[in-house]
């Protein structure tokens, strides 16, 4: 049994640090960064809506969405001011209380225009809305990122990430 437990640990461990998953030490994660690829951001150019490949990098005190290839980044939000982060599994992102994006133009009109296009897609996605009191990201993950983002974020920015609609 202590052979098993320790090739669990042992399995553990070397995962963590081939995905580069922050390691919780006293509640706490590391000092290390960690940086998160396979991402997708909607990103608003007048009427029309681009998905933009990005990555995700969690520092000390802030997340920045950038991209993966020339270090551009695109935006930053200091974990202080993140009002709410919520995570669906939708055919489009969700908002509060699983009202789709368009209710939500009312209340914050710029995602009117994420709205539109995204009511015609045909499969669901992994949707993560990242939310300030001034600039949001709504970004699209693969599963495995996923699975293994949202808990970073969580432990980064001590912001419990809102699941909305089924949870795969």
């Amino acid at each position: 049994m202590k052979n098993y437990l320790m090739k669990n640990l042992v399995f553990g461990l070397i995962l963590a640090f081939a995905v580069n998953i922050p390691i919780m030490v006293n509640g706490q994660a590391n000092a290390k960064e960690a940086l998160f690829g396979k991402i997708k951001m909607l990103s608003q150019n007048g009427n029309e809506i681009k998905e933009i490949a990005v990555q995700i990098r969690f520092g000390k005190d802030s997340l920045e969405i950038e991209s993966p290839t020339g270090g551009t980044i695109f935006k930053t939000f200091e974990y202080q001011e993140i009002k709410n982060a919520e995570y669906s599994y939708t055919k489009h992102p969700r908002w509060k209380s699983g009202l789709g994006l368009g209710a939500t133009s009312i209340l914050f009109p710029p995602m009117l225009f994420v709205a539109i296009p995204l009511a015609f897609t045909k499969h669901r996605r992994h949707w993560l809305t990242i939310r300030t009191e001034k600039d949001y990201a709504v970004l699209k993950l693969s599963k495995s990122t996923r699975k293994i983002l949202l808990p970073a974020f969580e432990s980064y920015s001590s912001i419990k990430v809102e699941a909305l609609g089924e949870n795969k």
